[in-house]
């Protein structure tokens, strides 16, 4: 299906969500946050037939991408109104979606409320102090000082480059900056508080993000960076993925935003903003 890794760990999170696939057979699927399904929905559509798969999105111009794709029987994209048709699912998936979300906490319970008791849940979700975090605060600072401009201009000059034409985001055509930064002790938190128990976990990537989505392919080292992870702990790596199912919820306090979280999210969003 993936033929090549890439520094995100791309083929790594859709052989994770296959695996369980294979292993629980579900009769539905839901991709919350599917973006354009091109990176894990459509290719796990594609890889059991038998199983339906249903993408939501709310950014309207990835859906139509989506839509826009060769049709599959067992697939089906919209926009969040799909949501209120199925409401229930055996196996669900918010992968790279909880970092963007106003409320996790609110989120997540949400989606524990739409499985059934021997459900799964699939979160994916970047470290919010790890690897790619930091050199994504690094580029921020770059972009709102003008000053990646100026590097990109220079490294063209000095490669006899032509400037880059806009490319298209495969994953999603969404301008959505993080709004939260999760550590592993927040996590557990959010999943005790709204009734969901880590049944497996993996790390992701080791690097990934500024500067080294050019370094590591040129290298080749897109296949140990991802390897590498399992054997880091969990802090160092840049993404981590779990396998959730329905528990009992526990007491626990309100989710909260720490200081260095608010000050990154206003400089996620003031980057965006120069989109």
């Amino acid at each position: 299906m993936f033929t090549a890794e890439d520094t995100y760990g791309t083929r790594k999170r859709f052989e994770f969500c296959r695996d369980l696939v294979q292993e629980t057979r579900p009769a539905l699927v839901l991709d919350v946050g599917c973006g354009t399904g091109t990176q894990l929905t459509r290719p796990l559509a594609e890889a059991f037939p038998g199983v339906q798969f249903i993408g939501v999105d709310p950014d309207e111009v990835s859906i139509r991408y989506a839509q826009s794709l060769p049709a599959l029987p067992n697939l089906q994209f919209g926009g969040t109104a799909l949501l209120d048709r199925h409401t229930r699912a055996d196996l669900v998936i918010a992968s790279e979606v909880v970092e963007h979300v106003e409320n996790p906490d609110q989120f997540l319970a949400d989606l524990r409320r739409r499985l059934p008791e021997n459900g799964r849940l699939v979160i994916t979700v970047p470290n919010g102090y790890g690897p790619y975090e930091m050199v994504a605060a690094i580029e921020c600072l770059l972009r709102i000082l003008r000053i990646y401009w100026v590097m990109r201009k220079i490294k063209r000059r000095l490669m006899h480059q032509p400037a880059p034409e806009r490319a298209v985001m495969q994953d999603s055509l969404a301008i959505s900056p993080h709004l939260s930064f999760f550590s592993t002790s927040c996590l557990l938190r959010l999943f005790s508080k709204t009734g969901l128990r880590i049944v497996r976990y993996q790390p992701r990537t080791f690097l990934c993000g500024f500067g080294f989505d050019k370094l590591l392919p040129r290298f080749g080292l897109c296949d140990w960076n991802a390897s590498v992870a399992d054997r880091l702990p969990n802090w160092c790596n840049s993404a981590w993925m779990f396998v959730l199912s329905p528990a009992e919820a526990l007491p626990g306090k309100p989710f909260e935003r720490g200081l260095l979280s608010r000050l990154r999210r206003r400089l996620n969003e003031a980057c965006a903003r120069l989109a």
